[in-house]
Order: C-alpha cells, then sequence, then structure tokens
C-alpha cells in the first residue's frame, strides 16, 4: 500500500509521525518537570520550613526548661527575662507551624495537638502573660517530654516526607532522562527510515530517470524505465518511454533512410564514374585538353561523392552493432606513423608541423587494422582541417591508468572548440557553428571514430587547450577482451 501512494502522501505521513513523535516527546518532558517543580516548591516552601520551625521549638523549649531551672536555684532576675525570651520564640514558631499546617490536606494535624495542649497549661500557669514565678509555676517535666516528643515525631515525620520527595524528584528525573533517551532514539529511527523512504520514493526514481536521460543523449537507444514512487513519477516514467520510443524511431528511421540511400545512390554513381573513366582513357575516341581537364574535374567530385557515401554506409553499418571482429596484434608505432603519412603532403601545403611522440617501446594494439586506422585519420585529419597555416598538430601516446589500454592524444592550434558546443562533437552529422559555411565535411569522422573506441571498450574526451587549440583524447586496448556492445563517452 506504501508504494501505491503519492510523493506527497508520503512527505506528509512521515511529517506526521514526527510531529507525533515530537509533541509527545515533549509533553511527558512537561509533565514531569511540572512535577518536578511542584515537588521542589513543597520541598522549599513547607518541608524546610518546618524543619526550621522543629528546631526552634525543640531550642525554646530546652531553653525554658534550663531557664526556670536556674531561676529556681539562683533566683536571678535575668534568668525570668531569658525564659520569657525563649517563651516568645516557642510561641511565634508554633504559630508560623499552625499556619503552615492549615494549608495541608492531612485530617490529623499534631501541630494542632501541641498548640491545644500547650494553651492550655499557658492559661493554667501563666496569668496575663506573666513569667513563672521562682520555684512555681512551670509545667513538670513530663509535659515537657511529652511536648518535645511530639515535636521529634512531626520533625521525623518531616525529614521523611523530604526524603520521599527526594527519592520523587530523582525517579522523574529518571523517568524524563529515559523518556527523552527513548524519543530521541525513536526520532533517530524514524529519521533513517524516513529516509530510507525517501530516496527509495524519490532519489532512486530520479536516478533511473537521470541515467535514462543520458543513455538518450550518448547512443539513443530506447530502453523503457519503470519508477516507481507513487503517481507522479508513473507518469514521468510513460511521458519519458513515450519520448525515448519516438526519438529511437526517428533516428531508426533516418538511419534506414540515409543508408538504403547511400546504396542506391552507389549504384548509377559507380555506372557514372565508369563511363567518366573509358572517355577519359579515349575508349570511344580522342578527346581535347579541354574536355580532358574537365572530365578529371568531375572524375574527382565523383570520388568525394562516393568517399560521402563510404561514411554514411559505415556509419549506419556501426549502428546496426553488425560489424564482426577479427583481431589481431597491431604494431602500435607503426599503426601511428603510418596514419600520419597519410597527411604529410597536406601538412606541408598548409606549412603545418607534424610532430609523433611516444613511448619507446610500447605495447602493442589489439584489434581490426583498418578500424584502428580509421580512428586516426579522423581525428588527425580533423586537426589538420582546423589548424591554421603554420601551426602544430602533435600526436602522442603514453599508457593508460587503467590495465590492458592505451591512451592516445592529438593536439592542434586551432580555434577550438565553444564550450556550449563540447557535447555534441561526437554526434553524428554535427558541426561546431563557426566552420559550417567555408570547410567540407558531413560531421561524420568524431561519431565514427567514437563508434570504434567503444566497441572496443575504450573511452574517448575532447577538452580546450589553455592557450590554443584543442585535444582529442582517447584509449584502445593491448590485449584481446570481448567487444562492448555499450560505450562510454566524456566530454572534458
Amino acid at each position: 500500500m506504501w508504494f501505491k501512494i503519492g510523493v506527497k502522501q508520503k512527505l506528509t505521513i512521515i511529517f506526521f509521525i514526527f510531529f507525533l513523535i515530537f509533541s509527545g516527546t515533549v509533553s511527558i518532558l512537561l509533565f514531569n518537570l511540572q512535577k518536578m517543580v511542584t515537588t521542589s516548591q513543597n520541598i522549599v516552601s513547607k518541608n524546610n520550613k518546618i524543619d526550621a520551625i522543629t528546631d526552634i521549638l525543640l531550642t525554646s523549649i530546652v531553653d525554658m526548661e534550663a531557664n526556670h531551672k536556674k531561676l529556681k536555684l539562683l533566683k536571678k532576675e535575668r534568668y525570668s527575662e531569658y525564659f520569657k525570651q525563649a517563651k516568645e520564640r516557642f510561641e511565634d514558631a508554633l504559630d508560623q507551624a499552625l499556619e503552615l499546617s492549615s494549608t495541608s490536606s492531612t485530617e490529623k494535624n499534631p501541630w494542632q495537638d501541641l498548640a491545644i495542649s500547650y494553651q492550655r497549661h499557658r492559661s493554667e500557669q501563666w496569668e496575663n502573660d506573666t513569667v513563672p514565678e521562682i520555684g512555681e509555676k512551670w509545667v513538670s517535666e513530663k509535659i515537657v517530654s511529652n511536648w518535645m516528643k511530639v515535636i521529634d515525631q512531626i520533625k521525623l515525620t518531616n525529614q521523611n516526607e523530604i526524603a520521599s520527595s527526594l527519592n520523587d524528584l530523582n525517579e522523574r528525573s529518571r523517568i524524563s532522562a529515559q523518556n527523552g533517551f527513548y524519543g530521541f532514539c525513536i526520532s533517530i529511527l524514524v529519521g533513517f527510515t524516513g529516509i530510507w523512504f525517501i530516496s527509495r520514493s524519490i532519489f532512486t526514481p530520479l536516478g533511473v530517470l537521470a541515467e535514462g536521460l543520458k543513455r538518450i543523449a550518448i547512443d539513443k537507444h530506447h530502453t523503457p524505465i519503470s519508477l516507481k514512487g507513487g503517481d507522479e513519477f508513473n507518469e514521468l516514467a510513460r511521458a519519458y518511454n513515450e519520448m525515448s520510443r519516438q526519438l529511437y524511431e526517428e533516428e531508426n528511421i533516418r538511419t534506414e533512410f540515409i543508408a538504403t540511400l547511400s546504396h542506391e545512390i552507389r549504384t548509377p554513381l559507380s555506372s557514372i564514374h565508369e563511363s567518366v573513366n573509358m572517355i577519359i582513357e579515349e575508349v570511344f575516341g580522342p578527346i581535347n585538353e579541354k574536355q580532358a581537364k574537365f572530365l578529371r574535374i568531375a572524375n574527382v567530385e565523383i570520388k568525394r561523392i562516393n568517399k560521402l557515401l563510404n561514411h554514411l554506409l559505415n556509419t549506419s553499418v556501426l549502428e546496426a552493432d553488425s560489424r564482426k571482429i577479427n583481431s589481431t596484434s597491431i604494431n602500435t608505432k607503426e599503426l601511428v606513423l603510418s596514419s600520419s603519412e597519410i597527411f604529410v603532403s597536406l601538412a606541408e601545403k598548409k606549412n603545418i608541423t607534424l610532430k609523433v611522440n611516444a613511448i619507446k617501446q610500447g605495447p602493442d594494439l589489439f584489434g581490426v587494422k583498418e578500424e584502428l586506422q580509421q580512428i586516426f585519420i579522423n581525428i588527425i585529419g580533423n586537426a589538420i582541417k582546423y589548424s591554421p597555416d603554420r601551426g602544430t598538430v602533435v600526436i602522442s601516446y603514453r599508457k593508460n591508468p587503467q590495465k590492458g589500454f592505451l591512451q592516445f592524444q592529438v593536439s592542434d592550434t586551432g580555434p577550438g572548440i565553444p564550450e556550449d558546443e563540447l557535447s555534441l562533437v561526437f554526434s553524428k552529422y554535427y558541426r561546431t557553428k563557426s566552420v559550417r559555411g567555408h570547410l567540407d565535411g558531413v560531421g561524420l569522422g568524431l561519431a565514427i571514430s567514437k563508434k570504434i573506441v567503444a566497441s572496443y571498450g575504450g573511452i574517448i574526451t575532447v577538452s580546450n587547450n589553455k592557450g590554443v587549440g584543442c585535444t582529442f583524447s582517447f584509449t584502445l586496448p593491448t590485449q584481446p577482451s570481448k567487444p562492448y556492445t555499450k560505450y562510454h563517452l566524456e566530454i572534458g
């Protein structure tokens, strides 16, 4: 059921779960905190005061008893004054205790019993608040002992309440910390679960879609995709598959049309070429110099058209993956030199310096010589074509970090490639805007080179130099390997 709902619903559910966990954890913490504050207030405002009052009462009773005895024994007036002061402290403390006990909900109030007993004996012993006469009018030791016993009992009860409150405070603190920890752990668990669901529902489908778009941009193959994550991604997958299918069909139609057209044109073109050759060779009779000149021009143009048709046919063959490789070991140095020698006359005509830099004893390449040579011919030919007069073209190769491959580089001093067109130079029939009007070509050489390199598992890239010109880099295998049916393309 989870994977059938949309992305918005999933995000809403995850947010709601986070909200519940957060609200529950905070509510429990606030409840425990309120109880802890109440307990602390009770300890501070009541229990501590009661403890202090009981100490005052006990001290006052002892002082009254001691001063009465001293008054009785020594018969000095100051002890009567001391007794009165102790009595006043006792009564003030007792009044405070009665005031605190009035807020208590307990039915039995020992303070009331103590106050009643004290007031009864006070009215009997001391009239008009007089102090006891010498040797007279003071309660018995038994009554004093009973009062002290009641106060001690109240003090003990109060201390027990303080201990119980502290234990409750400690327990609530422990529970609060425990609940906070559990809430934190649950939040982390839900967070990771949410991230996993979001990744599965959003990022994973987006990654599949991005790979599909890259595949269309590189090889234009139609591979339907299926996106999990709800109705939104299902609709996106349907739109992508429809677009991919249409592009693939249009590409197939174009490829088949070019291949058919090229094949159909070659047949009459071959007949025209043979007829022109026969006229030039005067098979049908002599011709004058002017006729021979124009016939030779026609022959050259026929050859050029035939070459372009071969390029078109090679492209369609590579696109159909119908090439059968009969690979052998090829001397790397000889392959590079032989490919470069083809352009020696053209380089001399433009005063271009053609350099070959290579490792002294490089390993042999493995493949079909004609195919590998076609790569060098296409790339070196472009470098010379786009380099200005008195320019330089450098061909170099070295061992590649990828085991079993050599890396080749062809650098020129031409105008370079606009940054916004770097990703398009390997596309079929594409030519940079700056050369479309004054340089020959149909934009197939680099596309063919890319297909050949990729079929051997290599990678081809292009980047602009810091100064002038650009550099094409590509890798070729030095040992037998299964040909790749899927190639990789990087634009640098």
